[in-house]
Formats: C-alpha cells, structure tokens, sequence
C-alpha cells in the first residue's frame, strides 16, 4: 500500500490554544488595544476579553481562509506563500504550475502521530455523497511497524469547515499539518449513533495491512450551494504501554439537490508516438500491446465509451498504422540487421479498435482529430514552416474524417497543439488556416485583477483572420488527473480521485454562476488498471457534469473578448519547441520530396491514387518526423524517420542521370550533340531537360525538352545546336520536374562544344577585307598606266611645216617615241620634259635623219657633251639647228652612258621605261 508524509495528529479532542490564524492574532492585537485604552488597569477584565476572542477566532469558519489564487496578487498566497498559485485564472505567469501541489504527498494517503509512528493509516476510498446526501463512507487499511502488541484500537471520522478557495484547498492538500489544524474537526455520527469505532483486528507487523470501513452522517444541515470539506480519519491505541494516535485526510464534496452543476467537456487524447515509416514499415510493434484488450489505448476506449460523453482527440497517424495492421496480406515492422522488415500476420486487435471508433462516433460521440503526426504547430510556426503547419492541420481532419464516415471540415474545426501551448503567433496562423476553435492551456490568458473565482471556459479572440473560439483547459484538473501512475510512493487510487474530485467541487462552490470548464487529458496519458474510468467517472458528480466541446454553454459572451496578442507563452514553453534548425533540416528533404510528384505522378498518371502511393507516404512520414514526440530525448528517432525518407528520396533523386561526353567539335553552323539519360529507379519518371548556354548569342539550342522513360531504362537523345561563330562554348543540362524545380543540388551537366566555322560577322569581315585588297590593287595598277599613257598621247596640233603625214607610207611613218623625233619636232620644254635627257648612241640601225650626237665616242660608248644637252647654237648633223635651251645651273655634267638605257636620277628626270632601249654596242676590253 501507499504510504505519504506522516503528521503529529490532534489529541483526543481538539484543542483551541495556540492556533489561531495570522487574521485572528492581528485581530486580538487589535481587540486587546482597544480594550486596553477602554479599560485601562482592569488587568482582569482584559484578560477575560483576551479568552473570549481566542474561543471566537478559534470557533470562526475559514479563520484560515485565504485570497483566492485566481485574483493575481504581487506578493505570496496569503496561507500558502506561494507566488502565482496555477488555477484556471491565476496562472500564466512563468514558473508557476501545479508543482505547487505536490500529489505524491498528498495528505490523503497515511498520516501518524510521528514520522516513525508504529500505526499508518490509509484512505483508499471515499465514496462521495450524491446531491443532498448526507452519508460518507471511507476505506482503507491499518499496517504498523511496531513489534509490540496493539490494544484498544478505535477510529472516528470527523468533518471540518468548509474550504473557502481553490488556493486554500490546494494548501491542505499539499501539507498535513495545515490539514490537521484546519479549524475544528466535529466528529460524525456513525450509523449505530456512537462517534467512534472500535477495531477487533489489530494490524501486526509483517502481516498484510488490516482493511477497514467506516461512514458517517454529515447531518441535516446541507451547504449553500456546493461545498468542499476537509475530512479526517483518526485513529486511536494502545502500542505496548503507551497511547498512539494516528490521522489520513481527504475531502468531501456535498450540495444540495437544486445546485446547479458545472459542465465540464473531458477531452481524452486516443494518440501513440508515430511508427509509419516511408516505406510501409512500422518501426517497432508495441502498438500491436497498445491495442490488445488490456493495452493502454484500450483501456482508454473502454473509459471513454463506459462514461460518455466524452470527445476522442485522435491521432490520424495511428489511423493509418492501424489500417496498416489491419490488411488481409499482414504488414511488417521494422527489425535491426533486417532491411525488409519482420512480417506479422493482420492483427484483429487493431481491426477491432478501429471499428471501435468508428461505432463511437456513429452513435453521437465527438471526434476531433490532432494535427497529422502530432506535429508541433508552435515550432513549425516559429521556424517559419508554415507549409508543413497546413499539410499536418488539413490532412489530420482528412484522415479522422474517413474514418468516421464523414466530410473533412473545411472550416471550423477544432485544434489541440501540445498541451494546449501556443502563443499569439501560432494561434494567427491556425485562424488563417480556418480554425473554428483551438484549446489551449489556461495558462496562456492573462490574469484578470479582483477575480476570486475560476471564469469560463469560452473566449473570443481577435486574430488578423477574423475572430476564434479558445477554450481554457484546467491545467490544475489535468495534472491532478495525470498524476495516479499506481507507484507506491504515490497515494493510493481513492485518496486521489477524492483530491480530484474537491478541484471539480471547488470550481462549483467559487460562484454559483454556471461556468463550463475544460478537461483535457495528457496525449501519452497511461492510466493504471481503471484509473481512467474513475477519472471520467468523477466527472459525473453532485458539483459537475459531462459534456461536449460543440455544447451551446461553450459559447463566448460578449465580454469574453482577448486580442491575439495578449496571449501568454512562458520561456519553458517555448525552449521546449524543436529547434529551428532541426525542423531546417526536415524541411529540406520535405521540398525535395514534393519536388518529386510531377516526376513521378506528371499527367495522365497525375491522380490521386498515384500521389497517396508515391508522395504522401514520404511526405507523412517527414511530418511525424517533426512531431511533439520527439522533445527532448526522443529527437533520435524523429531524426531515424527524417533520414529514411532521405534515404529514399535520394534514390530516386540519384536514380535520374544525364550522361554525355565532355566536349563536341562542330564543322558546321549546325550540329548535334548526343546524351545519354538513365532511369535507375523502379519507377515510370518524367523529366525536363533544359538546356543554356554561356554565350546565348553565338551558341543556340532548345530550351527544354520532356521525356518520359519507363524503369530501369536509358534514353538516346540528341538535341540541335546552331552555332554563330567558331570557339568554345559551355552548354548546361539539368534536370527539373514539370514545375521547374531542379531534382538535384548538384551542378548541372556540362558539355564544351567547340566550333571552327566563321560566324557572319567575320564572314562579312573577311569579305570587305578582300574587296578593300581588290580595289587596292586595281587603283596601284591604274596609277602605274596613267603617266604612261600620258607620255604616249600624240600631239594634237599638226605642224604646218612639215608634207602631209601618209599614213600608208612606211617611210613617212613618225618613230615610236618622242626620242626618235627630230630634233625640230621634239615638243617644247617642260616640267614633264625637261632639257638635258641624254640622246641615244646613233647606230647604223638608225634613220639617216638622227646623226650621232657631237661627242660621241663610239670605241668608249659615251659622250663627252654635257648631260644637259649639246652646246647653244649646236647644229646636229643631218637637222636643223636647234634653240639654245635654258639650262638650269644645278646641273651637273655626267658621263653619258650609250650601252642601254642611261642612268637617269629619278628625282631630278623621270624616265620612260616603255621605250625601247636602244641596241648595245660592242666594247673592247682595255
């Protein structure tokens, strides 16, 4: 049996010295001055005064009463000291939770005189009075250490005042010795009259803890309303020759048959850690214990459907798991050293509870699904990941939705994150995403100064979406609920259903107003034996009743109205989010997994029995890879689930490749370059290949190009190239799905085409260039025959002198050149012919007409007049006399050469090459 913290326990009747409260000193200080001044020196009249307000603080109701924990104060609960006592509306503020009630000391377990008492006393039943009853009864059993005999055993069972607040009710539950001087214990009437019993059966150490049973009669006299009331168990006896006394404490809830009961909406969370791998496989089988009869998730179904009504937050990951137990062929999970798993045969378990939960909601229950994966909505939310936020909502209410046998809400559903923890961010971001109602933690709305009561459930907050029904789940009811785990430094089962059920009476008897509350049990909540039928059981009592999330009561009211941006998220909150760069990661695969449908599902393959078979099984799997399961330690296998799919989108991804040669010469302005592309993988894809090129002005070539390539096959594929000019060019493939994005991180595949033909800019180039050189050469040769023919041109002006020329007459013919002319018809001189051009050596070849020069020498071949022309009045033979010339003193004489053409200075005379050189004569030597 459990065993708690041990109290000195009252004495045989309850005495009234010395324990007064803190209010009821201040107030005999008070009282005993102001008697003092009244009656100064009547020292015994002032004593008696001093006795009489002893007896009345002591006699007063609730003399220890305290401030309710709902009105925030600055300083410590007045009777507790402890700042920021969590209840439904003082709670919120950092650091404050239900670790202020601690429940494995609770003093409804055992409690004895001493803490090395020799008898313990154990509560492990209260059976709570219905509305307007007047009986308790309490169980629980006698141990004792002590090997000395024990005489004269006797109990009682004894009612206090009623508790005035949730904060004073969690201050008794929390230490034995406030409980034990809580105001006065009045015994109650047993059924046979007495006010104690007697025990017979004595406990005896080593032997099994002796039971007993005891009730009472709380009288005629009802509360007000509905009110909670400390009870004790005292135990009385002789160990050896001393008197040992020994009390257990617990509650009482009791109220009149008109009292209006609370409603209270249980919310029971059916959900497991997520096991559905990528590839089909689970990655364990504890879910086949899970949902056998006696498994955890069973006995939370069984609790559900036994005390209705209650609403089933599920989990569509465990859907489909389920599902995936339940097919005819088997499934299989996962195993170390095994790469296709273990094979187990189709489990009827898991086929049962899913029928289960379809027949709950068939006849009425209320279903709302999780986010798919139970992903973390306040981390994706944070890091930014909104797409997954969207898949993990929507997809959640499509799954549950199916099994249910209904359609998915499109909008109003309601949302569960974690533990009821979001902060104004994230709940923005669910009323974007059309949520009609999102629970969350009590703890989140800040306090409201002068409240000294639990408000109601339903509140109206503004987001920049429109407005959003939030509802407040009680913090304090579910740790309370969560906190029985059967160990046995625990209280036991009753003693702890009544501390539950004292919270549920106390939010009753704090405002007779009707105020729905919220209960919403923990997702991994693994309730011992029938803990949770109890749970759900106590629900239904004389201060509360069962009801749904979609009750009318649920309704805001007008002044239940909060902005978004009041909501309070504590540090421990939010630093136990999964990292940022945990879910970067996620995301990473997540992108390159969506990548991958119009690749494997491009139309007409693109339907939805294509995208569930191949995208959404990686898909889901990257979502449960960021779900609340994996906080803290459990991030190792959040990231195994990540990595498998990794794995196997990179298979795919790597399975797509494009192979071709490094480098293509073209001869031509056009070309072909050839490709290779494989499909390694077991699936039909469909690729893009798109194709650019460094220098797009001098290397064209398609942009794009679709191919489709069945399993296991390769592709050749050649693709055009036009290039406008010879060098080298880089051309990039890469490959992308129909929406353009790329199936790989790596650098596209490049090919360097080189090309030798000229493009048209240096074809046209190459052709000015050659008429340029053309119209040069035309223009030199039309320079060189210009002064020749100038040379040539007759004189147009006939001398009247000489016989007219016969053309037909040989002999009347004029020479070939200007040389051969008589001297008399040589023309006049000028700058093109000078005076002083050397005449020719005559020869006999000569007419008679031209004699030899004066001076000339035939035996030297030279003559010895001046360069310049013969002397003035120099008559040559055989003509007449010519005129003196004038002849330029810069002159000089020079040796006329008569053996060819004589040297001419080309700056001073130019010479005319087109005449025929006269013939040369024969010299001797010397």
């Amino acid at each position: 049996m459990t065993r708690g913290t041990t109290a000195p326990a009252p004495g045989p009747e309850p005495s009234g010295d010395g324990r007064a409260s803190g209010a009821g000193q201040a107030g005999w200080t008070a009282n005993a001055s102001r008697a003092g001044r009244g009656r100064a020196g009547h020292r015994l009249v002032l004593a008696l005064a001093v006795l009489v307000l002893v007896v009345l603080v002591e006699l007063l109701p609730g003399s220890a009463a305290t401030a309710d924990p709902t009105h925030p104060t600055d300083g410590p609960d007045s009777s507790t000291g402890i700042s920021g006592l969590s209840t439904p509306s003082s709670t919120g503020r950092s650091g404050s939770s239900t670790s202020a009630v601690p429940i494995a000391t609770t003093i409804t377990s055992s409690s004895s005189s001493d803490p090395a008492g020799p008898i313990t006393v154990t509560i492990t039943e209260v059976t709570q009075p219905v509305a307007g009853g007047s009986t308790v009864a309490v169980s629980g059993t006698l141990s004792t250490s002590s090997t000395e005999p024990i005489s004269d055993l006797w109990m009682s069972i004894s009612l206090s005042t009623a508790v005035q607040s949730r904060g004073q009710l969690a201050t008794l539950a929390g230490d034995a010795r406030a409980a034990a001087g809580h105001s006065r214990y009045e015994k109650l009437r047993l059924p046979n009259g007495e006010t104690t019993q007697s025990l017979t059966d004595p406990p005896v150490r080593g032997a099994s803890p002796v039971p007993f049973q005891i009730t009472g009669d709380l009288g005629t006299t009802a509360a007000t309303n509905i009110g909670v009331y400390p009870l004790q168990i005292r135990v009385s006896s002789l160990v050896g020759a001393r008197t040992v006394t020994a009390a257990a404490y617990s509650f009482v809830v009791r109220s009149r048959p008109t009292a209006v009961r609370t409603p209270v909406a249980v919310v029971l969370p059916i959900a497991d850690r997520p096991r559905l791998r990528s590839d089909g496989l689970l990655t364990d089988n504890q879910l086949a214990t899970d949902v056998s009869p006696t498994g955890r998730l069973s006995r939370l179904l069984d609790a559900a459907t036994a005390h209705p009504p209650v609403t089933l937050a599920v989990d569509p990951t465990l859907v489909q798991e389920l599902m995936l137990m339940s097919r005819s062929q088997g499934y299989a999970y996962a195993s170390p050293g095994s790469t296709s798993g273990v094979t187990a045969r189709t489990n009827g378990d898991a086929s049962y509870f899913l029928r289960r939960l379809a027949d709950y909601a068939a006849a009425g229950g209320s279903v709302i699904a999780l986010p798919y994966g139970d992903a973390d909505l306040a981390a994706l939310v944070h890091a930014r990941k909104l797409d997954i936020v969207n898949y993990a909502v929507k997809t959640g209410e499509t799954v549950v939705a199916e099994l249910v046998s209904r359609q998915p809400q499109a909008a109003g559903a309601v949302t569960y994150p974690v533990n009821g923890q979001a902060d104004s961010q994230t709940v923005d971001v669910l009323g974007q995403l059309k949520a009609g109602t999102v629970l969350l933690d009590d703890r989140e709305f800040p306090l409201v100064a002068g409240r000294r009561y639990t408000p109601a459930a339903a509140v109206t907050v503004t987001t920049s979406a429109g407005p959003v029904r939030a509802l407040r789940a009680d913090h304090t009811l579910t740790t309370l609920a969560g906190a029985y785990t059967a160990s046995t430094v625990d209280p036991t089962a009753g003693a702890q259903l009544a501390r539950f059920a004292a919270e549920l009476g106390m939010i009753s008897a704090e405002n007779p107003t009707p105020r729905p509350q919220v209960l919403i049990l923990p997702r991994d909540w693994n309730a011992p034996g029938t803990w949770a039928e109890q749970v759900l059981g106590a629900v239904t009592s004389a201060a509360t009743a069962p009801t749904t999330l979609d009750d009318p009561a649920f309704t805001p009211t007008a002044q239940a109205v909060l902005p978004v941006s009041r909501l309070v998220y504590s540090a421990d909150a939010r630093s136990a989010e999964l990292s940022a760069s945990y879910l970067d990661s996620v995301s990473t695969v997540w992108s390159q997994a969506q990548a991958l449908g119009p690749v494997l599902c491009a139309p007409p393959r693109a339907t939805s029995t294509c995208v569930e078979r191949e995208i959404n099984p990686m898909t889901n799997a990257l979502v449960t890879a960021s779900s609340v399961w994996w906080r803290g330690a459990g991030r190792v296998d959040g990231v195994s689930l990540s990595q498998q799919v990794d794995g196997d989108v990179s298979a795919i991804r790597n399975g797509i490749r494009v192979v071709a040669s490094r480098s293509v010469n073209l001869t031509s302005r056009h070309g072909l370059v050839p490709l290779t592309l494989e499909n390694t993988t077991q699936r039909e894809v469909t690729v893009v290949l798109m194709f650019s090129s460094t220098n797009r002005a001098r290397l064209r070539s398609p942009v794009r190009q679709v191919r489709v390539l069945p399993p296991g096959q390769k592709a050749q594929i050649e693709f055009e190239v036009d290039a406008e000019g010879a060098g080298t060019f880089l051309l990039e493939i890469d490959r992308r799905n129909l929406d353009g994005q790329r199936l790989s991180t790596e650098p596209p595949t490049r090919v360097l085409v080189r090309s030798t033909v000229y493009g048209a800019i240096a074809t046209g180039i190459t052709f000015v260039a050659i008429g340029l050189l053309g119209l040069a050469v035309l223009l030199r040769f039309a320079r060189r025959l210009r002064p020749s023919a100038r040379r040539h041109r007759p004189d147009p002006t006939p001398d009247a002198s000489l016989p007219p020329h016969d053309p037909y007459d040989p002999v009347d013919s004029p020479p070939p050149a200007d040389q051969y002319r008589p001297a008399d018809q040589n023309p006049p001189a000028d700058r093109h012919h000078p005076v002083g051009r050397h005449d020719p050596a005559p020869t006999d070849e000569w007419a008679p007409a031209y004699p030899a020069p004066a001076g000339y020498d035939p035996g030297h071949g030279y003559s010895t007049t001046r360069l310049d022309g013969p002397e003035p009045g120099h008559v040559p033979t055989g003509g007449p006399a010519q005129p003196a010339r004038d002849v330029d003193p810069r002159r000089e004489l020079r040796p006329a050469h008569h053996g060819g053409p004589a040297p001419v200075n080309p700056i001073d005379q130019p010479y005319d090459r087109s005449a025929a050189p006269p013939p040369r004569h024969q010299r001797s030597d010397p």
